[in-house]
Protein backbone atom coordinates (compact mmCIF):
# COMPACT_ATOMS: atom_id res chain seq x y z
CA UNK A 1 0.00 0.00 0.00
CA UNK A 2 1.46 3.73 -0.96
CA UNK A 3 1.52 6.13 1.55
CA UNK A 4 0.93 9.39 1.05
CA UNK A 5 3.15 12.56 1.34
CA UNK A 6 1.39 14.81 3.33
CA UNK A 7 2.98 18.52 3.35
CA UNK A 8 4.10 19.86 6.97
CA UNK A 9 2.20 22.88 6.71
CA UNK A 10 -0.59 20.26 7.25
CA UNK A 11 0.93 18.68 9.52
CA UNK A 12 1.33 21.79 11.11
CA UNK A 13 -2.27 22.36 10.48
CA UNK A 14 -3.58 19.39 12.26
CA UNK A 15 -0.82 19.92 15.19
CA UNK A 16 -3.00 23.42 15.74
CA UNK A 17 -6.00 21.92 15.73
CA UNK A 18 -5.34 18.88 18.43
CA UNK A 19 -3.91 21.93 20.29
CA UNK A 20 -6.96 23.81 19.97
CA UNK A 21 -9.12 20.83 20.83
CA UNK A 22 -7.11 20.15 24.06
CA UNK A 23 -8.28 23.72 25.69
CA UNK A 24 -12.23 22.35 25.01
CA UNK A 25 -13.60 20.46 28.09
CA UNK A 26 -16.23 17.90 26.21
CA UNK A 27 -19.36 16.95 28.29
CA UNK A 28 -19.71 12.92 28.95
CA UNK A 29 -22.28 11.15 27.05
CA UNK A 30 -25.53 11.07 29.20
CA UNK A 31 -26.98 7.92 27.33
CA UNK A 32 -24.62 4.69 26.74
CA UNK A 33 -23.72 3.90 23.20
CA UNK A 34 -25.26 0.27 22.48
CA UNK A 35 -22.55 -2.58 21.20
CA UNK A 36 -23.68 -5.25 19.30
CA UNK A 37 -21.27 -8.29 19.96
CA UNK A 38 -21.50 -9.52 16.46
CA UNK A 39 -21.56 -7.53 12.53
CA UNK A 40 -24.89 -8.01 11.27
CA UNK A 41 -25.67 -6.13 8.08
CA UNK A 42 -28.36 -3.45 8.77
CA UNK A 43 -31.94 -3.17 5.88
CA UNK A 44 -32.58 0.95 5.56
CA UNK A 45 -34.25 1.74 8.63
CA UNK A 46 -37.81 2.92 8.87
CA UNK A 47 -38.27 6.55 8.27
CA UNK A 48 -37.36 8.68 11.17
CA UNK A 49 -39.95 11.65 11.69
CA UNK A 50 -37.65 14.24 11.83
CA UNK A 51 -35.54 12.06 8.93
CA UNK A 52 -35.71 14.51 5.53
CA UNK A 53 -34.77 12.68 2.50
CA UNK A 54 -35.23 15.65 0.32
CA UNK A 55 -38.76 15.80 1.36
CA UNK A 56 -38.04 18.60 4.01
CA UNK A 57 -36.13 20.66 1.70
CA UNK A 58 -39.06 20.40 -1.06
CA UNK A 59 -41.41 21.33 1.45
CA UNK A 60 -39.09 24.47 2.98
CA UNK A 61 -38.43 25.34 -0.93
CA UNK A 62 -42.41 25.21 -1.64
CA UNK A 63 -42.87 27.70 1.62
CA UNK A 64 -40.25 30.23 0.56
CA UNK A 65 -41.91 30.43 -2.55
CA UNK A 66 -45.31 30.36 -0.86
CA UNK A 67 -43.92 33.20 1.18
CA UNK A 68 -42.21 34.85 -1.71
CA UNK A 69 -45.41 34.76 -4.11
CA UNK A 70 -47.52 36.28 -0.94
CA UNK A 71 -44.86 39.15 0.03
CA UNK A 72 -45.05 39.89 -4.24
CA UNK A 73 -48.72 39.84 -3.89
CA UNK A 74 -48.89 41.69 -0.61
CA UNK A 75 -46.34 44.71 -2.02
CA UNK A 76 -49.23 44.88 -5.05
CA UNK A 77 -52.23 44.42 -2.86
CA UNK A 78 -50.58 47.65 -0.47
CA UNK A 79 -49.51 49.40 -3.41
CA UNK A 80 -52.96 49.23 -4.91
CA UNK A 81 -54.49 50.11 -1.53
CA UNK A 82 -52.66 53.19 -1.72
CA UNK A 83 -53.32 53.80 -5.50
CA UNK A 84 -57.41 53.57 -4.41
CA UNK A 85 -57.11 55.52 -1.71
CA UNK A 86 -55.23 58.01 -3.25
CA UNK A 87 -57.79 58.02 -6.15
CA UNK A 88 -60.65 58.30 -3.56
CA UNK A 89 -58.93 61.28 -2.05
CA UNK A 90 -58.93 62.73 -5.44
CA UNK A 91 -62.48 62.20 -6.04
CA UNK A 92 -63.31 63.23 -3.21
CA UNK A 93 -61.96 67.28 -3.52
CA UNK A 94 -63.52 66.97 -7.33
CA UNK A 95 -66.81 65.96 -5.39
CA UNK A 96 -66.29 68.89 -2.61
CA UNK A 97 -65.47 71.16 -5.54
CA UNK A 98 -68.78 69.80 -7.56
CA UNK A 99 -70.72 70.16 -4.79
CA UNK A 100 -69.92 74.14 -4.21
CA UNK A 101 -70.20 74.36 -8.20
CA UNK A 102 -73.80 72.67 -7.52
CA UNK A 103 -74.49 75.10 -5.00
CA UNK A 104 -73.29 77.98 -6.52
CA UNK A 105 -75.63 76.74 -9.84
CA UNK A 106 -78.46 76.60 -7.58
CA UNK A 107 -77.67 80.07 -6.33
CA UNK A 108 -77.92 81.13 -9.26
CA UNK A 109 -80.92 80.14 -10.39
CA UNK A 110 -82.62 81.17 -7.18
CA UNK A 111 -81.21 84.84 -8.47
CA UNK A 112 -82.87 83.63 -11.79
CA UNK A 113 -86.63 82.49 -9.94
CA UNK A 114 -86.50 86.35 -7.72
CA UNK A 115 -85.68 87.98 -11.18
CA UNK A 116 -88.65 86.41 -12.70
CA UNK A 117 -90.78 87.24 -9.93
CA UNK A 118 -90.01 90.78 -10.12
CA UNK A 119 -90.01 90.31 -13.81
CA UNK A 120 -93.66 88.83 -13.05
CA UNK A 121 -94.12 91.65 -11.23
CA UNK A 122 -93.28 94.44 -13.50
CA UNK A 123 -95.44 92.16 -15.85
CA UNK A 124 -98.62 92.59 -14.22
CA UNK A 125 -97.97 96.15 -13.93
CA UNK A 126 -97.80 96.71 -17.48
CA UNK A 127 -100.85 94.52 -18.17
CA UNK A 128 -102.87 96.63 -15.55
CA UNK A 129 -101.69 99.63 -17.90
CA UNK A 130 -102.34 98.34 -20.83
CA UNK A 131 -105.84 97.84 -19.58
CA UNK A 132 -106.23 101.00 -18.27
CA UNK A 133 -104.87 102.06 -21.29
CA UNK A 134 -107.06 100.03 -23.77
CA UNK A 135 -110.28 101.23 -21.45
CA UNK A 136 -109.30 104.83 -21.82
CA UNK A 137 -109.03 104.63 -25.44
CA UNK A 138 -112.18 102.59 -25.92
CA UNK A 139 -114.02 105.49 -24.03
CA UNK A 140 -112.84 107.86 -26.08
CA UNK A 141 -113.65 105.93 -29.83
CA UNK A 142 -117.01 105.88 -27.78
CA UNK A 143 -117.13 109.53 -27.07
CA UNK A 144 -116.17 110.59 -31.05
CA UNK A 145 -118.58 108.39 -32.61
CA UNK A 146 -121.33 109.59 -30.61
CA UNK A 147 -120.40 113.26 -30.89
CA UNK A 148 -120.04 112.71 -34.92
CA UNK A 149 -116.75 112.70 -35.27
CA UNK A 150 -113.85 114.61 -33.97
CA UNK A 151 -114.19 117.50 -36.69
CA UNK A 152 -118.15 117.65 -36.18
CA UNK A 153 -117.66 118.64 -32.47
CA UNK A 154 -115.37 121.01 -33.25
CA UNK A 155 -117.33 122.44 -35.67
CA UNK A 156 -120.60 122.83 -33.22
CA UNK A 157 -118.80 123.94 -29.99
CA UNK A 158 -116.82 126.85 -32.36
CA UNK A 159 -120.22 127.34 -33.68
CA UNK A 160 -121.84 127.47 -30.27
CA UNK A 161 -119.18 129.44 -28.57
CA UNK A 162 -121.22 132.46 -27.27
CA UNK A 163 -118.07 134.48 -27.42
CA UNK A 164 -114.49 134.59 -28.47
CA UNK A 165 -112.63 132.95 -25.25
CA UNK A 166 -115.59 130.13 -25.61
CA UNK A 167 -114.29 129.45 -29.42
CA UNK A 168 -110.67 129.21 -28.11
CA UNK A 169 -111.49 127.36 -25.67
CA UNK A 170 -113.32 124.69 -28.26
CA UNK A 171 -110.08 124.52 -30.15
CA UNK A 172 -107.95 123.96 -27.20
CA UNK A 173 -110.19 120.86 -25.44
CA UNK A 174 -110.26 119.70 -29.48
CA UNK A 175 -106.40 119.26 -29.57
CA UNK A 176 -106.26 118.35 -26.42
CA UNK A 177 -108.62 115.14 -27.05
CA UNK A 178 -106.98 114.33 -30.47
CA UNK A 179 -103.31 114.46 -28.63
CA UNK A 180 -104.96 112.18 -25.69
CA UNK A 181 -105.78 109.75 -27.67
CA UNK A 182 -102.29 109.37 -29.89
CA UNK A 183 -100.67 109.31 -25.93
CA UNK A 184 -103.14 106.44 -25.11
CA UNK A 185 -102.54 104.53 -28.03
CA UNK A 186 -98.23 105.00 -27.63
CA UNK A 187 -98.66 103.64 -23.46
CA UNK A 188 -100.99 100.69 -24.98
CA UNK A 189 -98.45 99.51 -27.51
CA UNK A 190 -95.52 100.61 -24.52
CA UNK A 191 -97.27 98.49 -22.29
CA UNK A 192 -97.36 95.63 -24.05
CA UNK A 193 -94.09 95.61 -25.46
CA UNK A 194 -92.50 95.65 -21.54
CA UNK A 195 -94.88 93.08 -20.48
CA UNK A 196 -93.88 90.41 -23.33
CA UNK A 197 -90.05 91.46 -22.34
CA UNK A 198 -90.33 91.30 -19.18
CA UNK A 199 -92.12 87.48 -19.82
CA UNK A 200 -88.91 86.63 -21.87
CA UNK A 201 -86.36 87.66 -20.02
CA UNK A 202 -87.45 85.86 -16.99
CA UNK A 203 -88.99 82.88 -19.16
CA UNK A 204 -84.72 82.69 -20.32
CA UNK A 205 -83.41 83.66 -17.30
CA UNK A 206 -84.87 80.59 -15.30
CA UNK A 207 -84.49 78.38 -17.93
CA UNK A 208 -80.60 79.19 -18.19
CA UNK A 209 -80.50 78.76 -14.51
CA UNK A 210 -82.58 75.49 -14.63
CA UNK A 211 -80.49 74.29 -17.47
CA UNK A 212 -77.26 75.39 -15.71
CA UNK A 213 -77.98 73.47 -12.14
CA UNK A 214 -79.63 70.26 -13.39
CA UNK A 215 -75.94 70.13 -15.57
CA UNK A 216 -73.95 70.08 -12.18
CA UNK A 217 -76.39 68.23 -10.54
CA UNK A 218 -75.57 65.61 -12.81
CA UNK A 219 -72.21 65.89 -12.42
CA UNK A 220 -72.33 65.97 -9.05
CA UNK A 221 -73.93 62.70 -9.34
CA UNK A 222 -71.63 61.36 -11.25
CA UNK A 223 -68.98 62.13 -9.54
CA UNK A 224 -70.50 60.69 -6.25
CA UNK A 225 -71.41 57.33 -8.10
CA UNK A 226 -67.47 57.74 -8.81
CA UNK A 227 -66.27 57.93 -5.47
CA UNK A 228 -69.16 55.71 -4.08
CA UNK A 229 -67.40 52.42 -6.91
CA UNK A 230 -63.72 54.10 -5.25
CA UNK A 231 -64.68 53.49 -1.65
CA UNK A 232 -65.98 50.18 -2.67
CA UNK A 233 -62.67 49.45 -4.21
CA UNK A 234 -60.42 50.94 -1.33
CA UNK A 235 -62.27 48.83 1.05
CA UNK A 236 -61.76 45.34 -1.22
CA UNK A 237 -58.00 46.28 -1.32
CA UNK A 238 -58.30 46.77 2.78
CA UNK A 239 -59.61 42.97 2.64
CA UNK A 240 -57.66 41.95 0.76
CA UNK A 241 -54.30 43.50 2.54
CA UNK A 242 -55.70 41.79 5.27
CA UNK A 243 -56.05 38.40 4.40
CA UNK A 244 -52.67 38.68 2.38
CA UNK A 245 -50.69 39.46 5.43
CA UNK A 246 -52.93 36.98 7.18
CA UNK A 247 -51.73 34.44 4.82
CA UNK A 248 -48.02 35.57 4.80
CA UNK A 249 -48.58 35.23 8.62
CA UNK A 250 -49.47 31.77 8.23
CA UNK A 251 -46.42 31.16 5.85
CA UNK A 252 -44.09 32.63 7.96
CA UNK A 253 -45.27 30.48 11.08
CA UNK A 254 -44.62 27.25 8.65
CA UNK A 255 -41.39 28.53 7.70
CA UNK A 256 -40.56 29.33 11.32
CA UNK A 257 -41.27 25.43 12.61
CA UNK A 258 -39.98 23.79 9.32
CA UNK A 259 -36.46 26.00 10.26
CA UNK A 260 -36.83 24.56 13.69
CA UNK A 261 -37.13 21.50 12.91
CA UNK A 262 -34.04 21.76 10.67
CA UNK A 263 -32.35 23.39 13.56
CA UNK A 264 -33.19 20.83 15.31
CA UNK A 265 -31.79 18.27 13.27
CA UNK A 266 -28.62 20.21 12.69
CA UNK A 267 -28.52 20.11 16.63
CA UNK A 268 -28.43 16.17 16.37
CA UNK A 269 -25.98 16.05 13.66
CA UNK A 270 -23.68 18.54 16.15
CA UNK A 271 -24.03 15.64 18.66
CA UNK A 272 -21.81 13.26 16.65
CA UNK A 273 -18.49 15.47 17.80
CA UNK A 274 -19.48 14.97 21.31
CA UNK A 275 -20.04 11.29 20.66
CA UNK A 276 -16.64 10.90 19.21
CA UNK A 277 -14.75 12.70 21.92
CA UNK A 278 -16.26 10.62 24.73
CA UNK A 279 -15.04 7.62 22.85
CA UNK A 280 -11.79 8.72 21.96
CA UNK A 281 -10.80 10.20 25.49
CA UNK A 282 -7.61 8.89 26.58
CA UNK A 283 -6.56 7.93 22.97
CA UNK A 284 -3.23 9.14 21.88
CA UNK A 285 -2.83 12.31 19.05
CA UNK A 286 -3.07 11.48 15.54
CA UNK A 287 -0.06 12.05 13.35
CA UNK A 288 -0.07 11.05 9.68
CA UNK A 289 2.36 8.24 9.92
CA UNK A 290 0.34 6.16 12.19
CA UNK A 291 -1.97 5.21 9.70
CA UNK A 292 -3.42 6.65 6.52
CA UNK A 293 -7.24 7.49 5.19
CA UNK A 294 -8.01 6.32 1.95
CA UNK A 295 -11.08 7.59 -0.25
CA UNK A 296 -14.57 5.68 0.55
CA UNK A 297 -15.85 6.42 -2.81
CA UNK A 298 -13.24 5.19 -5.32
CA UNK A 299 -12.26 6.86 -8.54
CA UNK A 300 -14.23 10.21 -6.73
CA UNK A 301 -12.89 13.67 -5.23
CA UNK A 302 -14.78 16.25 -3.20
CA UNK A 303 -16.48 18.47 -5.13
CA UNK A 304 -18.29 20.83 -1.92
CA UNK A 305 -15.04 21.14 0.29
CA UNK A 306 -14.23 21.83 4.03
CA UNK A 307 -15.31 25.27 5.15
CA UNK A 308 -18.15 27.96 4.96
CA UNK A 309 -20.43 27.76 2.87
CA UNK A 310 -24.20 28.87 1.74
CA UNK A 311 -26.18 26.51 3.04
CA UNK A 312 -28.25 25.03 0.33
CA UNK A 313 -32.03 24.93 2.60
CA UNK A 314 -31.77 27.49 5.00
CA UNK A 315 -29.85 29.56 2.76
CA UNK A 316 -27.61 31.30 5.49
CA UNK A 317 -23.70 30.85 5.24
CA UNK A 318 -22.33 28.38 7.74
CA UNK A 319 -19.96 25.55 8.45
CA UNK A 320 -19.55 23.02 6.06
CA UNK A 321 -17.98 20.81 8.51
CA UNK A 322 -17.07 17.75 5.76
CA UNK A 323 -16.73 17.53 1.78
CA UNK A 324 -19.26 16.37 -0.33
CA UNK A 325 -18.55 13.79 -3.04
CA UNK A 326 -21.26 12.87 -5.58
CA UNK A 327 -22.56 9.57 -7.03
CA UNK A 328 -25.35 8.01 -8.36
CA UNK A 329 -27.74 6.62 -5.49
CA UNK A 330 -26.52 3.38 -4.68
CA UNK A 331 -23.13 3.40 -4.95
CA UNK A 332 -20.92 1.69 -2.15
CA UNK A 333 -19.38 3.63 0.40
CA UNK A 334 -16.52 2.22 2.38
CA UNK A 335 -14.41 2.67 5.14
CA UNK A 336 -11.49 4.66 5.03
CA UNK A 337 -9.32 3.46 7.65
CA UNK A 338 -9.47 0.18 9.78
CA UNK A 339 -11.83 1.07 13.05
CA UNK A 340 -14.78 0.88 15.25
CA UNK A 341 -18.79 1.61 14.42
CA UNK A 342 -19.86 3.92 17.22
CA UNK A 343 -22.99 4.98 15.42
CA UNK A 344 -24.74 3.65 12.40
CA UNK A 345 -28.63 5.17 12.76
CA UNK A 346 -30.98 8.16 11.46
CA UNK A 347 -29.00 11.18 12.96
CA UNK A 348 -30.78 14.38 12.31
CA UNK A 349 -29.44 16.36 9.22
CA UNK A 350 -26.83 13.48 8.42
CA UNK A 351 -29.90 11.05 7.70
CA UNK A 352 -28.32 7.74 7.65
CA UNK A 353 -25.13 7.96 9.35
CA UNK A 354 -21.95 5.55 9.57
CA UNK A 355 -19.57 7.26 12.41
CA UNK A 356 -16.11 5.19 12.68
CA UNK A 357 -13.83 5.33 15.48
CA UNK A 358 -10.04 4.89 13.48
CA UNK A 359 -8.29 5.20 16.85
CA UNK A 360 -5.33 7.85 17.93
CA UNK A 361 -8.05 10.06 17.84
CA UNK A 362 -9.23 10.02 14.60
CA UNK A 363 -12.59 9.24 13.19
CA UNK A 364 -14.72 9.65 10.04
CA UNK A 365 -18.45 10.04 9.48
CA UNK A 366 -20.19 9.08 6.43
CA UNK A 367 -23.88 10.79 5.81
CA UNK A 368 -27.15 10.96 3.75
CA UNK A 369 -26.47 7.36 3.15
CA UNK A 370 -30.00 5.68 1.67
CA UNK A 371 -28.54 2.42 3.47
CA UNK A 372 -26.66 1.06 6.36
CA UNK A 373 -24.67 -2.30 6.05
CA UNK A 374 -22.77 -2.04 9.32
CA UNK A 375 -24.04 -2.22 13.13
CA UNK A 376 -22.84 0.02 16.53
CA UNK A 377 -19.97 -2.09 17.50
CA UNK A 378 -18.47 -3.92 14.03
CA UNK A 379 -15.12 -3.69 13.60
CA UNK A 380 -14.41 -2.74 10.10
CA UNK A 381 -11.16 -2.87 7.58
CA UNK A 382 -10.09 -0.27 5.17
CA UNK A 383 -12.46 -1.33 2.54
CA UNK A 384 -14.99 -2.74 3.72
CA UNK A 385 -18.40 -1.41 2.49
CA UNK A 386 -20.60 0.27 4.94
CA UNK A 387 -23.71 1.72 3.26
CA UNK A 388 -24.89 3.04 0.06
CA UNK A 389 -24.87 6.70 -1.76
CA UNK A 390 -28.07 7.93 -0.88
CA UNK A 391 -29.89 11.27 0.07
CA UNK A 392 -31.43 11.19 3.34
CA UNK A 393 -31.39 14.02 5.96
CA UNK A 394 -30.64 17.75 4.73
CA UNK A 395 -29.82 16.90 1.37
CA UNK A 396 -30.74 18.21 -2.04
CA UNK A 397 -29.70 15.02 -3.95
CA UNK A 398 -27.73 11.98 -3.47
CA UNK A 399 -24.16 12.41 -2.80
CA UNK A 400 -21.52 11.39 0.30
CA UNK A 401 -21.19 13.76 2.91
CA UNK A 402 -18.03 12.78 4.62
CA UNK A 403 -15.94 14.18 7.17
CA UNK A 404 -12.75 13.86 9.44
CA UNK A 405 -12.84 14.57 13.02
CA UNK A 406 -9.82 14.67 15.69
CA UNK A 407 -11.45 14.38 18.88
CA UNK A 408 -15.01 15.64 17.69
CA UNK A 409 -13.79 18.72 15.99
CA UNK A 410 -13.85 18.59 11.92
CA UNK A 411 -11.04 19.10 10.12
CA UNK A 412 -10.85 19.52 6.05
CA UNK A 413 -10.64 16.11 5.04
CA UNK A 414 -7.95 17.14 1.49
CA UNK A 415 -5.27 17.31 4.08
CA UNK A 416 -6.38 13.96 5.74
CA UNK A 417 -7.22 11.59 3.06
CA UNK A 418 -4.75 10.29 0.91
CA UNK A 419 -7.11 10.29 -2.42
CA UNK A 420 -4.66 8.70 -4.55
CA UNK A 421 -3.97 5.60 -2.27
CA UNK A 422 -4.40 1.73 -3.72
CA UNK A 423 -6.98 -0.10 -1.97
CA UNK A 424 -8.12 -3.27 -2.66
CA UNK A 425 -11.71 -3.00 -2.64
CA UNK A 426 -14.07 -5.57 -2.61
CA UNK A 427 -15.35 -6.63 -7.06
Amino acid sequence: MKRANVPRSVCFRIVQVLLAGALVVLPAIAAPVVVRAAPTPQVEPAPDPHSHDGTLKAEYDEVMGREADLMRRLEKARTDLWEAATRLNEIQAELEAANLRLLASQGALNEAVDRAEIAAVVADDAEHREVRATERLRRQIVVAYVAGGQDTGTIEALLSASSTDDAAKAMTYSRAVVGDTDALVHDLGRAREIRQAADEAAKDARQQAQTARDEMADVAALIHRGYVDQQKLADEMTVLVQAETQALQEVQSRRFLIESRINSMNRASDGVGMILAHHQQGQPDWSPDLYELTTPLPGRRIGSKFGQRHHPILGITRLHAGGDIGAPAGTPVYAAADGRVIIAEVRGGYGNTVVIDHGASLGTVSAHLSRIDVAVGDQVRRGDQIGLIGSTGLSTGPHLHFETRLRGLPVDPEGVVDWEAEVDYPS
